[in-house]
């Protein structure tokens, strides 16, 4: 932005603005989006992932304009239709399968 469009900001008692390009402080989600894995960028992302998921379950319309069925529906919306249910059932047993661990060769599973 120019310096004009800044003078007008604080002209009006607003903000100037930021660059889009000024370095992320970290706890902010723009950092963790940056690759930043710091405890306090990846809280930043779990409160913006939560607050998101809180919006889209808030929003009573919205169940009726998703595609119902699958995981996203399920996770995101809250959805808990049959349909939704059984997706979301199918994907966590195929998340389980492949992290199982392997089995031991001795049969001892400690």
């Amino acid at each position: 932005m120019s310096a004009d469009y800044d003078d007008v900001m604080i002209s009006l008692g607003l903000e100037p603005s930021t660059p889009r390009n000024a370095p992320a402080e970290h706890g902010e989600r723009r950092s963790y989006s940056n690759g930043c894995r710091c405890a306090e960028c990846r809280e930043a992302w779990r409160r913006y992932q939560a607050d998101w998921r809180a919006s889209k379950r808030r929003d009573k319309d919205a169940l009726a304009r998703v595609k119902h069925g699958t995981t996203t529906t399920y996770r995101a919306y809250g959805c808990r239709c049959e349909a939704c249910r059984a997706a979301n059932t199918a994907a966590m047993a195929a998340y389980r399968a492949r992290h199982r661990k392997p089995a031991t060769a001795g049969g001892d599973d400690r």
